[in-house]
């Protein structure tokens, strides 16, 4: 793995949060780590919100999870699985070769942080719970397609 850049920058003159629309400055700045490279870029979201992205993007993958009765909107869920770490392809846009953003840095005090999603896992924990989730989503979609040929036959007599 390449050597982490430490250099940390500060906000360009009339950057903009993209969500809210409001201005960056040395108070909600954010600058993102992009593994393998270790390269530090500026995050183009405010504090807040990106704090906002780490703590909810996995919770709300779980509730579409949960939720969803759309197949199409399943199946993408499925392929992509469970997310793990923060991810917005605006804000933190990755470079060609890069696989996943890995620490923040906020500037307002100083503090690197894990970019991993609150309440995500990896390694072996993260595989086996996204074929936990794939097993109960077959499951469930054979239940349907069971259903589906029971009323059909109904439907037929």
């Amino acid at each position: 793995m390449a050597e982490p850049e430490t250099a940390h920058g500060a906000p360009a003159e009339g950057m903009e949060c993209l969500a809210m629309f409001e201005p960056i400055d040395s108070t909600n700045y954010v600058e993102y780590q992009s593994a393998p490279s270790m390269k530090w870029r500026p995050c183009l979201y405010g504090a807040e919100m990106i704090e906002g992205l780490r703590t909810s993007q996995y919770k709300n993958y779980m509730e579409r999870v949960q939720k969803s009765d759309c197949k199409a909107e399943m199946k993408r869920l499925m392929e992509s699985g469970p997310p793990i770490w923060v991810t917005d392809k605006h804000a933190c846009a990755l470079a060609e070769g890069e696989t996943h953003v890995c620490k923040l840095w906020f500037m307002s005090d100083g503090r690197e942080v894990s970019a991993m999603l609150e309440g995500a896992c990896d390694g072996a924990a993260h595989q086996k719970l996204w074929d936990d989730l794939k097993s109960v989503h077959a499951a469930a979609a054979e239940a349907d397609a069971n259903e589906e040929e029971e009323k059909k036959k109904a439907a037929a007599a």
